[in-house]
């Protein structure tokens, strides 16, 4: 038996369609634990509603305490061998358990892992794991898997997705390293689970194919934070937590030099609020060389842009002549002010950021960019910048 856990907060104009994808799986031995964190929306009736219709649906009502919080709710209910998550805002193909269950057990592994769709309005993006298909045991994932599991080699490219929803575990292999998450992280609590779990797993199977859709929403791409003394504090804590798992376990592989980028990743696109100083600066950072009140475009509307964009217009920092994406109609639907790139020609800027943090990304819009526009106007972020002892010091790493 599957145990699929989903944790629901205030999710419910998409919640029926994730259930019902759960539900439609043509693997059939499933236990569906629904955990209602506290919603205040209709997600407690929504729930209800299909426990009444399906008896593999468990149904666990709580106050609100968190995403961990939730996921461990549902661990400690679960009956089945092997542990999934989903969650309440995405949808599985018909065929995610029926593949990944015959993967694991065909081919006797700890975790199997999936592509996913990158789902924003009509667009879907398909996205696979850094490393190629295939069953890697404990000498392969040593060698080939683990020097670039967190990080691939760029900043940033995934090895391994962090997440725990494109995954299939056995019970014994994740339920521990789930548990042991600390309560308080709020972005970065798959990772603090996945990596350490696969980094004691004995082997994994990663698939080629994409099973499952990862949403895309205003609300779910941009978390913004009330108390920036409180998130530093909370980042503090994810990245000096899981150091302390990957010290303990460096005998098997050092993976902290990587879980530092992973770390800084995450804090970037947000050092308006944890970054001391940042107010204080000359430049526009981690952008060295875009000056404060200039005039800028914004090139790209995904969780980095829509900070940037929001950042900018409420400091005054740098005056915003144009917001533009390829996908500009898909933001437009979701109500961001997002234009064609076509409007860039017409416009008078000192400079255009790449508000992109993946580093192919990067790179491709950089050398399309070039063909039209003068390079001393296109600013990439500063790597050297963001490894710099003076940028670890300042977001309180």
């Amino acid at each position: 038996m599957i145990s699929i856990i989903v944790p629901i907060y205030n999710v419910e104009k998409y919640l029926p369609q994730c259930i019902e994808s759960i539900c439609d799986q043509t693997y059939r031995d499933l236990e569906i634990i629904l955990v209602n964190d506290g919603s205040t929306d209709g997600c407690r009736s929504i729930c209800e509603h299909y426990r009444k219709k399906d008896s593999r649906i468990v149904v666990i009502h709580k106050e609100n305490e968190g995403l961990v919080n939730a996921r461990k709710t549902g661990v400690s209910a679960a009956s089945g061998e092997y542990i999934a998550y989903v969650d309440g805002d995405d949808w599985i193909e018909p065929s995610m358990y029926e593949r990944m269950y015959r993967a694991i057990t065909e081919q006797n592994v700890d975790v199997v892992m999936c592509g996913r769709y990158e789902d924003t309005g009509n667009v879907h993006k398909a996205v696979f794991q850094g490393i190629p298909e295939g069953k890697f045991d404990k000498q392969a994932l040593i060698e080939q898997v683990y020097t670039k599991m967190i990080v691939n080699d760029l900043f940033f490219e995934w090895g391994i997705f962090p997440s725990v929803w494109d995954k299939l575990f056995r019970r014994g292999c994740i339920e521990r390293f789930q548990m042991e998450v600390d309560e308080r992280i709020v972005m970065g609590e798959d990772a603090a689970c996945v990596y350490p779990c696969l980094l004691n797993a004995n082997s994994i199977y990663i698939m080629s194919e994409c099973l499952y859709h990862y949403r895309q929403t205003t609300s779910s791409m941009v978390k913004r934070a009330q108390d920036y003394a409180k998130e530093r504090e909370q980042f503090r804590i994810l990245y000096r937590s899981v150091n302390e798992q990957f010290e303990k376990y460096a005998s098997i592989y050092d993976l902290r030099q990587q879980w530092k980028k992973y770390v800084l990743f995450l804090m970037i696109p947000r050092a308006d609020g944890l970054y001391a100083g940042y107010e204080e600066l000359a430049y526009l950072f981690p952008f060295s060389k875009v000056k404060r009140g200039k005039n800028v475009v914004i090139y790209g509307a995904g969780t980095y842009g829509q900070r940037l964009f929001t950042v900018l217009k409420k400091s005054g920092f740098c005056h915003i002549v144009a917001w533009v994406d390829r996908n500009y109609q898909e933001f437009q639907k979701m109500g961001l002010p997002v234009e064609d790139p076509g409007v860039i020609a017409n416009k008078s800027y000192d400079a255009i950021i790449a508000a992109v943090t993946y580093a192919r990304s990067r790179q491709a819009l950089f050398e399309n960019l070039v063909k039209s526009y003068p390079e001393e106007k296109i600013h990439l972020i500063d790597e050297d910048l963001i490894f710099a002892e003076e940028t670890m010091m300042a977001l309180g790493l």
